[in-house]
Parts: C-alpha cells; sequence; structure tokens
C-alpha cells in the first residue's frame, strides 16, 4: 500500500478512482435522481459473485453456458445525502425507467425509489416512480463519467482483458476492426 504526503501523486495514479456504486437491498429504499441524460449499457455474465464484461465471440463464459444479460449504468444522486455516483440495473427495471421517461420529458431529472426484500444479489429489484417535483439544485449535479467508472472497476477487480483489445470489451473495438454503427 502506497502512502504519500503532499498533493503530487505518483504518475501511476491517473487510473484510480472514487467511483460510488450504489447497491440496493435491505429494508430501506434507496431514492435517486438520475443525472445520465441517456444510460450506458453492457453485455455481461454473473460470474463469481458479480457482473463480468461479455467478450462476445470467443469469451470464455459463453462457451461455458453461462448466460448473457443486459446491464443498464445510470449516474444519479441520493437524495437524502446528496452523494453522486453510478447505479446499475438490468433489462426489466432498465425498461421501466425508459417507459417512465415521458413523464418527465427527459431521463435527467427523474425520480426513483429503487427496493430489495433482502441483501441477496438474486433478490428482485423493484422501481417506482416518484410524481413529485425534484429540487432543482440535483440538476446542477455533474454526472460521474460512467464508461470511465466501469473500466476502473472492472481493471480493478482484475476482469482479464483478452488479447487484441486496447480497452475492456463492449467500448473497444478490436485491432483492425471497425466500430459498429461508425
Amino acid at each position: 500500500m502506497s502512502i504519500g504526503e503532499g498533493w503530487e501523486l505518483p504518475a501511476d495514479a491517473a487510473p484510480w478512482s472514487d467511483f460510488h456504486w450504489f447497491r440496493v437491498g435491505g429494508k430501506t429504499a434507496l431514492n435517486v435522481v438520475v443525472l445520465s441524460e441517456k444510460p450506458l449499457w453492457y453485455v455481461g455474465h454473473f460470474h463469481k459473485g458479480r457482473m463480468v464484461p461479455c467478450y462476445g465471440d470467443g469469451c470464455v463464459l459463453c462457451q461455458d453456458g453461462v448466460g448473457r444479460q443486459v446491464r443498464y449504468v445510470l449516474g444519479v444522486v441520493e437524495v437524502t445525502s446528496q452523494r453522486v455516483g453510478l447505479l446499475e440495473v438490468g433489462k426489466q427495471v432498465g425498461e421501466l425507467i425508459r417507459d417512465w421517461m415521458p413523464r418527465t420529458g427527459a431521463l435527467r431529472g427523474m425520480w426513483l425509489d429503487l427496493f430489495k426484500h433482502s441483501f441477496s444479489k438474486n433478490s428482485r429489484m423493484e422501481v417506482t416512480y416518484v410524481d413529485k417535483p425534484i429540487d432543482r439544485r440535483f440538476l446542477t449535479f455533474q454526472c460521474p463519467d460512467i464508461r470511465k467508472a466501469l473500466e476502473s472497476t472492472w481493471r480493478k477487480a482484475g476482469v482479464p482483458i483478452p488479447d487484441g483489445y486496447v480497452s475492456i470489451p463492449r467500448f473497444a473495438v478490436p485491432e483492425g476492426e471497425a466500430r459498429k454503427g461508425s
């Protein structure tokens, strides 16, 4: 562990992060206002107690029959603490949030309450739209860099990056291939 003094950080400190990931679980609802203009998504596998990215062609987890799922990641601010962080939800919750967007006219500024009946990762997440005016100061909070947070989180967790990728899959293109949609 490195300990230093003063304001100067070592040159290798650039990838360090302090991204806060909100967890939903237990008896108390998580009350958040969405800061994202749109969600970031990735395809992943639930493996060894956590979500890891799917590597597409040649993915060992796909070959082993581990199911794939879409995950949406949003930048949010928790209403009570006013702490900014990230929230990851599955496809069903993501589609509910998408369907509620016409109520507010946008994703940013939407107030949501999220709840699970236990701390189990397998416990179903429930989400409700809060139809109350939000404190406008929440819209002054800056959304975290979700892409950087995902890459940093996966790198920190030691999620392997296969040969040929210049960064985490789903955000990078294998060398010599064009990015789809570009």
